[in-house]
């Protein structure tokens, strides 16, 4: 009797305890020494990475961190180590936990992009210049009337950066929807920060509206950077890698593929796909939701359809106070006197004024917001945080 009653109360902890989450990396981000003059910023709980290489001729940041604290402490680590400048930036994807960082350094740093995100940041519009220029308040007088693209120089097929007797490669796999993602080679170390391709124990972000690219224009990069047989592979997002994690990508992206077309086989229509769509062989990676959207691409893809094409989006207003706060502050949930209660994304592309960033949002502030209610979640453009 003993024994059932220790397991009835034992399966009850079990069922009621919170989800695990399933980051593959700390609490707290680390600043790795890889090779001579060459650093990975591995950021917590499966943030964005970071790649730091420094020459004589200054320091080049690859990507530049999820948010302003995590900025500020990708500088605060390449000050350790080093007295030279920031004078070069490269992005490996414009996506905002990879860009959002770049005003903290640029200007004076040069910035390095594909010419298709040249071409995104040309179609800017004006509240999100603002929000790049208020990102950090220390750098306001540096930032009062410049444009993101000030301070660009952009390639098309890849480049080649001499620095200091450093040889750095940035390299670009055509295909017709890649945004713009590239990766970064030093062919003498033999270390490779894979950009968007380069995941470790994390299901990738594919989406159909092909915004992050497609799983077969992935799987041309991942074998371009399988070529190149690296030493050490810095991940997007994920713990440091090497050549072997590459191919798990592959593997993962091949066997994905297989599954849909074995689904539509049958005649199932895309809903009952995303429905029985699995991953399990990969099931303690992070990122669980992310397997039913990749298998809608996917469905496009097999189907030679293209992007799928932005739902018309409604702009909508709320006032009120915070009721909760999640991701140090990417995420709020925010109840109106009324008592209608809206959970809000906050990204780096938010114009946020009065904090200073993201980070510093508390339950109990006053706020209004200015947000798009989509179809996955609620995007916010403008938050005024009221005293």
């Amino acid at each position: 009797m003993k024994k059932s009653l220790f397991f009835v109360v034992s399966l009850a902890i079990f069922l009621f305890l919170p989800p695990r989450l399933d980051a593959v990396t700390g609490d707290k981000p680390e600043f790795n020494k890889v090779t001579d003059d060459v650093y990975a910023y591995v950021g917590k709980r499966n943030d964005a990475n970071a790649m730091v290489v420094v020459t004589s001729q200054g320091v080049v940041v690859v990507d530049t961190g999820n948010n302003q604290p995590e900025t500020r402490n990708i500088l605060k680590h390449i000050q350790a180590v080093t007295s030279q400048p920031v004078h070069y930036v490269v992005i490996t994807q414009n996506h905002g936990d990879h860009i959002g960082g770049t005003p903290l350094f640029s200007p004076p740093a040069l910035v390095f992009v594909h010419q298709r995100v040249v071409k995104d940041w040309t179609e800017m519009k004006p509240r999100l210049v603002k929000a790049w220029r208020k990102r950090f308040p220390e750098r306001q007088e540096a930032l009062k009337n410049f444009h993101p693209l000030d301070a660009v120089i952009s390639f098309t097929d890849g480049m080649t950066l001499r620095l200091g007797g450093k040889s750095i490669e940035l390299i670009y796999v055509d295909d017709p929807y890649n945004p713009g993602d590239i990766a970064v080679w030093l062919p003498r170390s033999g270390v490779l920060h894979g950009g968007f391709a380069a995941y470790k124990e994390r299901h990738p972000d594919l989406r159909p509206d092909y915004s992050h690219g497609t799983t077969g224009g992935m799987l041309k990069q991942l074998e371009a950077l399988i070529r190149l047989k690296p030493k050490v592979v810095v991940t997007s997002h994920g713990p440091i890698g090497d050549v072997a994690d590459l191919q798990v990508m592959v593997d993962y992206l091949q066997l994905a593929r297989r599954r849909v077309h074995a689904l539509m086989d049958k005649g199932m229509t895309l809903d009952a796909i995303k429905k029985e769509f699995h991953m399990n062989e990969y099931k303690n990676w992070d990122r669980q939701v992310h397997p039913p959207v990749t298998a809608a691409t996917i469905y496009r893809e097999l189907n030679g359809e293209g992007p799928e094409k932005p739902a018309q989006v409604a702009e909508r207003q709320i006032r009120g106070k915070i009721v909760k706060v999640e991701e140090e502050g990417r995420f709020l949930t925010v109840a109106s006197a009324a008592g209608e209660q809206v959970r809000l994304r906050i990204s780096n592309a938010t114009d946020i004024e009065g904090i200073p960033d993201r980070s510093h949002l508390k339950a109990g502030m006053a706020l209004s917001a200015l947000y798009e209610k989509q179809k996955e979640r609620n995007e916010t453009l403008e938050i005024k945080v009221e005293p």
